[in-house]
């Protein structure tokens, strides 16, 4: 980004603008981790230059000096928008999976539920602490008015808790349940039954 930054001031290149987000996922078969990153760009343009900076910065053309392995061309992935909205949801809605897909290659056609691996989305949430996984490039927000915060003392209020056998917030007072939330038999499932606690 900084190298094709500089050529946009010196008037050689593109300006890169854009939003991204980074990603780590989690492959139980081959114990490997998989981070990457989700990038929305204005063009087609922009996007090819940064697969190109991309494969030239992880793919040096020494072999004996490298110290990463090769990224392939082949797992970078360029596709147009067509549905902001969504491109964005997915874009920025979380920083690792929390179920693991137990075959990875037939998601439509497996019948065996997804895995929590703990240790691995331990793994990755330490990895990820105190990174910034959603920024911006190559651009600012306008300033936004700031909003007059005024602060009220309430007397009257009531108490909940969230116990850890419950699926709810219960009144401490009253024993009732802030939304009657039942929690569906498949995710009860998921939460005692499909939980690896292996280190990897």
């Amino acid at each position: 980004h900084n190298r094709c930054k500089k050529r946009h001031q010196r008037g050689k290149g593109i300006k890169l603008i854009g939003i991204k987000s980074l990603e780590c996922n989690f492959n139980p078969v081959k114990k490997t981790y998989n981070p990457h990153f989700h990038i929305i760009v204005p063009g087609k343009e922009i996007a090819d230059l940064l697969v190109k900076e991309w494969l030239e910065q992880w793919r040096p053309k020494n072999k004996s000096t490298y110290r990463y392995k090769f990224t392939s061309p082949k797992a970078q992935k360029i596709s147009k928008v067509t549905n902001l909205e969504h491109s964005l949801i997915e874009t920025i809605k979380y920083g690792s999976k929390i179920f693991t897909e137990p075959d990875l290659k037939k998601k439509s056609k497996q019948s065996i539920p997804p895995m929590i691996y703990a240790y691995a989305l331990d793994n990755i949430l330490m990895a990820m602490k105190g990174k910034r996984i959603f920024d911006r490039f190559g651009f600012n927000l306008p300033p936004q008015p700031t909003k007059k915060h005024t602060s009220k003392l309430i007397e009257n209020y009531e108490s909940w808790l969230f116990p850890n056998d419950a699926n709810d917030w219960i009144n401490t007072k009253t024993g009732e349940s802030l939304t009657g939330y039942m929690q569906p038999i498949k995710l009860s499932f998921l939460l005692n039954e499909c939980i690896n606690i292996q280190d990897y």
